[in-house]
């Protein structure tokens, strides 16, 4: 194979089953790295009714939740928030937050935490949204 062929070659997807990818515990939370880099980190997190995240921060870090399946509890900078399957939820450095599963059934939630101001760079927050 020449080098011409490889320039023109299609990159190859990585393509990541998040259904496949939960793997539930009874004595705590699971989590499990997807993608681990310089700027930017994704896990995937299951949690069994009852399993939780306590609350911390991320001084250096923007943080983007997806609830991939059942209902997330969380208190963000203080205030109670339910998320179901579907949302997706993003703050900056800093905020205090907690993840708890308060109900019965499994809950499981992809993160990603990027380097402060990376996200903005490429991604502006606006007013309302």
């Amino acid at each position: 194979m020449n080098h011409a062929t490889l320039a023109n070659a299609a990159p190859v997807p990585a393509v990541l089953d998040l259904g496949a990818l939960q793997e539930f515990a009874t004595g705590k939370r699971m989590r499990k790295a997807l993608v681990k880099g310089g700027q930017i980190d994704v896990e995937m997190v299951c949690y069994e009714p009852g399993q939780s995240t306590a609350m911390h921060t991320h001084p250096r870090q923007d943080e983007i939740f997806y609830v991939v399946e059942g209902r997330a509890n969380m208190c963000i900078a203080g205030t109670e928030h339910v998320f179901e399957a579907g949302t997706m939820i993003r703050f900056g450095p800093g905020v205090p937050h907690d993840i708890r599963n308060l109900g019965t059934a499994r809950c499981s939630i992809v993160f990603l935490k990027l380097a402060t101001g990376l996200l903005d760079a490429v991604a502006p927050t606006r007013p309302g949204t």
